[in-house]
This record gives C-alpha cells, structure tokens and sequence, in this order.
C-alpha cells in the first residue's frame, strides 16, 4: 500500500469512528494531554501499519491499538525516569546544584564529618575514608593520591569503616 493510500485509510478511519476512538483512549488515560498524545500517535500508528484489509472488527483492533500504545508510552516515561534518576544518583555532591543555603548547610556538614572522621582514625585511613566516601573518589584516585597500591588503599577504607562502625555502635561519639 502507498504511503497516501495509508494517510487516507488512517483519515477515514478517524472519521468513522473519531468519537468512539475518543472514549476508548479515555479508558486508558488519566489527563487530557495524554488524551491528545495518545490519539496523534493512533494516527500515526494507522499509517505506519494500517489495519489488515480482511478485517472484520474495526474497534476491537483500535482497541487493541490504542491499548499497545499506551503500554508503550508508559514504559517509555518510566524509563526516561529512570535515566534521569540514575543520572542525577550519579553526580558528586559537589555538582548537585541546590538552594544557596542548602549548599552552605551541605558544606558544614560534610566539614563536620571530615573533621569527626580525622579525629576518629589515623591520617591514611581518615583520607580514604573520606575521599571514598564523601567525595566518592576511585580506590584507584586515592592509591594515586595516597602513594600506595590500590589494595593497600583499600584496606585503609575498609578498617577505617569498620572503626567508625564500632564507635557509633559503642556510643562513643
């Protein structure tokens, strides 16, 4: 089939059956918005694949149509929800742009925690600590940084945890 053919089967079709096509997108919608969406991309669905020529029920096929293209919408929102999360999960606390004095509150709690933690552990193990953690460096940054191998890096973070752990288990803090 031409692809004017397919326009003028898709336009017929809206129609013939405009009203009932309406309250079937109804039934699977929550606002008018997603009414609209989901009616322009019916439109276009008939015309990228328009109905069999040897069918018989019209509106069960709409049905079915409109059904596969709101499933389709709503797996596309939740995963563009779910980008947009894992996205904003993935940025460092120091590039996460807030209100100005939710920043400075920010920054006085980290200074906090770093100041705790320096106090609590010796100095290798409170820079592991806190480059690991706080500013969520790589084991392999802070090997760099620290002058050591990875896995002694790493052994730093993982005690100096596991000290932190006890004091606040102990209350001791």
């Amino acid at each position: 089939m031409e692809k004017q053919q397919r326009v003028d089967l898709a336009t017929r079709i809206f129609a013939e059956h405009g009203s009932v096509i309406r309250s079937m997108i109804r039934q699977h919608v929550t606002n008018q918005e997603e009414e609209d969406e989901v009616y322009q991309n019916l439109y276009l669905s008939l015309v990228c694949s328009p109905p069999p020529e040897t069918l018989i029920n019209v509106t069960a096929y709409l049905n079915t149509v409109i059904r596969n293209d709101v499933i389709d919408a709503v797996r596309r929102r939740k995963s563009r929800q779910q980008m947009v999360s894992k996205y904003a999960m993935s940025q460092p606390w120091d590039e996460v742009e807030d209100a100005p004095d939710g920043r400075v509150t920010q920054a006085e709690q980290v200074q906090r925690i770093t100041s705790l933690v320096g106090k609590l552990l010796p100095a290798h193990e409170a820079l592991a600590v806190i480059e690991r953690y706080v500013y969520e460096h790589s084991m392999t940054d802070i090997a760099s940084h620290l002058r050591v191998k990875e896995r002694t890096a790493s052994r730093y973070a993982c005690v100096g945890i596991r000290r932190i752990r006890e004091v606040v288990f102990r209350g001791h803090l």
